[in-house]
This record gives C-alpha cells, sequence and structure tokens, in this order.
C-alpha cells in the first residue's frame, strides 16, 4: 500500500510559470510515474512530445485559462493538457492555480468518452481534486501561500484513505 503523505515539490521552473507535482514518500513523482508509461519508443512518442511542447510553452507565455480543459468538477482546478486535446490520445491531468504557478499530476491514456470511466484516470483526477480541496483550504489558515510563481508554506499533506497501488 501506498503511505497517505504526499508532499508538493517544485518540478520545473519556467520564465512565466513554476510547475510543480506531486510526490508520495519514497514513490516517484506524479508526472514522472506518468511519463515512465509510455517511454521514448512507444507509439505514443508524438503524444508526449505534444504535452511537452505544450509544457514549454505556457511555461514561455504563462498558464492562461484557454491552454487546458477543465475536467474536474465545478469548483476545482483539476484541468487537463494539453490543448486542443483533440490531437493527443494521452491526458496529463493538472491544477491549474494561477497563470503563474500549476501542479502537475499523473494521467494516462483516454479510451472512455469521460474520465469517470476510466479507472486509473478517475483515480488520477480523484488525487488532484482532493489535493486542490487541501490547497484552497489551507491559504485561510495562512500555512500556504502563492506568492507570484511560489507555492510556499506546508506543502506536505496526509489522505484520508490511503490509494491503492497500481
Amino acid at each position: 500500500m501506498k503511505s497517505n503523505k504526499i508532499n508538493i515539490e517544485l518540478f520545473e521552473n519556467s520564465e512565466k510559470v513554476n510547475f510543480y507535482t506531486l510526490r508520495f514518500v519514497n514513490e516517484n513523482t506524479e508526472v514522472d510515474k506518468f511519463l515512465d508509461k509510455f517511454p521514448e519508443g512507444s507509439e505514443y512518442d508524438e503524444d508526449i512530445s505534444i504535452i511537452i511542447k505544450w509544457i514549454d510553452t505556457i511555461g514561455e507565455r504563462g498558464a492562461h485559462e484557454r491552454y487546458f480543459r477543465r475536467e474536474g468538477k465545478m469548483g476545482d482546478d483539476v484541468m487537463a493538457m494539453p490543448t486542443p486535446i483533440e490531437t493527443s490520445k494521452l491526458r496529463l491531468y493538472v491544477i491549474r492555480l494561477s497563470e503563474e504557478v500549476v501542479i502537475l499530476g499523473n494521467g494516462g491514456l483516454k479510451t472512455t468518452r469521460t474520465y469517470n470511466e476510466d479507472p486509473i484516470l478517475n483515480e488520477c483526477v480523484k488525487l488532484l481534486q482532493e489535493i486542490d480541496r487541501f490547497i484552497k483550504s489551507r491559504p485561510k489558515t495562512k500555512t500556504i501561500k502563492i506568492d507570484h510563481k511560489e507555492l510556499r508554506g506546508d506543502l506536505t499533506f496526509y489522505l484520508k484513505e490511503k490509494q491503492d497501488e497500481k
């Protein structure tokens, strides 16, 4: 079983955006787990290239909402990359906190009409929704602050239920 302790850590510092990711204790980051599913030389090289190109573009231009597609529930900031998603079979799920801060999560191959219909994609989105709720509740207690491109404060969370290992 996975640990229920998860940290938010810096993944990439770009010109206009800091990209963060999630890491369960003693595991690879969630975005690395996503990339590991589609190693170089797989049939999804072009899809991974599209996602990496969009991360670079967002890093240079800012995390404008138009670069993402809403995927979560009303009130959360869970979104999918790349945009337009019609050009890729893969989905990388993210939390867009501002035009300067994005948290990269996990994702996978989209073979169903909605993410809810796929247990792996659904789990990826549910994790980000839970982290999004934690982040939104913490600024009220001033333990997390978004300061331009930086996410500051207590970036460690304990999930209520342990996630089953995939």
